[in-house]
């Protein structure tokens, strides 16, 4: 199991909130969204890719690892709540020194052996700098030969959906083949506020905006009648080179509803803390289990599931040598993400945020939960052994893939290389 640092665990499930939920109080509409997105063309979990399809799958013990950057950076001077300022940096970076050392540092995942490289989307705090993902990624594509790479996620609401599709199809272009797309809702009120979009509409701009991506990307010319897009028939291009799009992972941290939508595109799924967080209140089953319950019952064979668990992701040689060295960075992080996530938690307990309801009692942010649900394995922090040791338990509760979330706290590359190393050389090859 992994080894939870006394007092941490608010911090380490507030940091999991770069992925996008679903409500699981979605309503007949939704679910009728849904089900149209599942009818149009032939969906599936892996694309077909240009060589070897099986990075896709994790098989007989094999697991798939990948880096996962955010591009956050604390201020110098930043205070919450409580009116403590806190960094845990003895100096504030630059925008430009965030993204240079995520380039560098996605280079070197490439050399150590990692499979994938994944950056967040977010915008208008220090959480992330990561406002146009996009164009970091192809940057990181073309710095790259190997690795997959993706954004985990794509905020599907921001977009207008054929500029998405056009966006992640280009992106497929360019790194010959290797994009996975991560997609998701947006939890963050500010964003919502700032871009002067109504964020109760979320989910219905994510079904609408899926439903015209994938048609947009299986068809050579579209028109759209819809509630939010109207358009009359043009020509889609690019197309993606996998065929019939890369592959497509959507996170699910909170409810049973994302897990259904995933089932039902036979899409991945990508978790946070959702390992551990029962499908609903009443259930015993995890949001992993109720999915490759239903994914196999729908006839998806075990070794064709694609479930990543993204983590916090630190390795030292001593023991003790890294969780003292995360320790403040946690404290940063789970303050932030306080901030961030109590809007949507405040507005949720009164009913005035529809498609949300499910925040009301937020597992990130209430400690009550975090206590209960959220200490293991939200974190994989320590020796090479002890890591090896959370990862192998994520692998028997079913994870294909392992994200090493680095930058927690706005690490630098010289912070997070030698981790990276030591992960690449003493953890990764006992899943190899």
């Amino acid at each position: 199991m992994g080894h939870a640092l006394p007092g941490w665990a608010p911090a380490v499930g507030g940091t999991g909130c770069v992925f996008c939920l679903y409500s699981a109080h979605e309503d007949a509409s939704a679910r009728m969204g849904f089900q149209a997105l599942r009818c149009e063309g032939q969906p599936a979990l892996h694309a077909r890719t240009v060589g070897d399809d099986s990075v896709h799958t994790a098989q007989g013990g094999h697991m798939e690892f990948g880096c996962f950057f955010v591009g956050q950076r604390p201020l110098l001077h930043e205070q919450y709540g409580d009116g403590q300022q806190r960094n845990p940096l003895p100096i504030a970076r630059t925008d430009a020194q965030v993204y240079h050392d995520i380039l560098k540092s996605a280079q070197l995942a490439e050399t150590l052996g990692f499979d994938s490289v994944w950056i967040a989307e977010h915008a208008f705090s220090e959480h992330s700098i990561i406002s146009a993902p996009h164009s970091l990624l192809a940057a990181i594509a073309a710095q790259t030969t190997r690795v997959k790479v993706g954004v985990a996620c794509s905020i599907v609401p921001w977009y207008h959906p054929l500029r998405l599709a056009q966006d992640l199809a280009t992106l497929d272009i360019l790194s010959e083949g290797r994009l996975q797309i991560g997609i998701g809702r947006g939890y963050q009120k500010q964003e919502f506020d700032a871009y002067g979009m109504d964020m109760a509409e979320s989910r219905e701009r994510f079904l609408e905006g899926m439903d015209i991506t994938l048609k947009a990307w299986r068809q050579e010319r579209l028109a759209y009648e819809g509630q939010f897009y109207r358009f009359p028939e043009v020509m889609v291009v690019p197309h993606p080179l996998q065929h019939p799009h890369p592959p497509i992972a959507m996170a699910v941290t909170h409810s049973p509803a994302s897990v259904e939508a995933a089932v039902a595109h036979r899409w991945g799924i990508v978790t946070v803390g959702s390992t551990f967080f029962p499908a609903a209140p009443e259930a015993d089953d995890n949001l992993i289990t109720l999915y490759r319950t239903h994914m196999l019952a729908s006839g998806v064979a075990p070794e064709e599931l694609t479930i990543i668990a993204a983590r916090n992701t630190y390795v030292a040689a001593r023991e003790g040598e890294a969780q003292a060295f995360m320790q403040p960075r946690f404290q940063w992080a789970g303050d932030l993400a306080r901030y961030l996530r109590s809007p949507v938690s405040t507005l949720a307990r009164t009913g005035g945020l529809r498609g949300y309801e499910h925040y009301a009692r937020d597992p990130f942010i209430d400690p009550e939960l975090v206590q209960r649900r959220g200490q293991e394995a939200l974190g994989a922090i320590g020796t090479p052994a002890q890591v090896t040791a959370t990862i192998k338990d994520l692998q028997a509760r079913h994870v294909t893939h392992f994200l090493c979330y680095m930058d927690l706290g706005g690490l630098t590359y010289e912070q997070m290389a030698p981790a990276m190393r030591l992960f690449a050389e003493q953890v990764i090859p006992h899943f190899k």
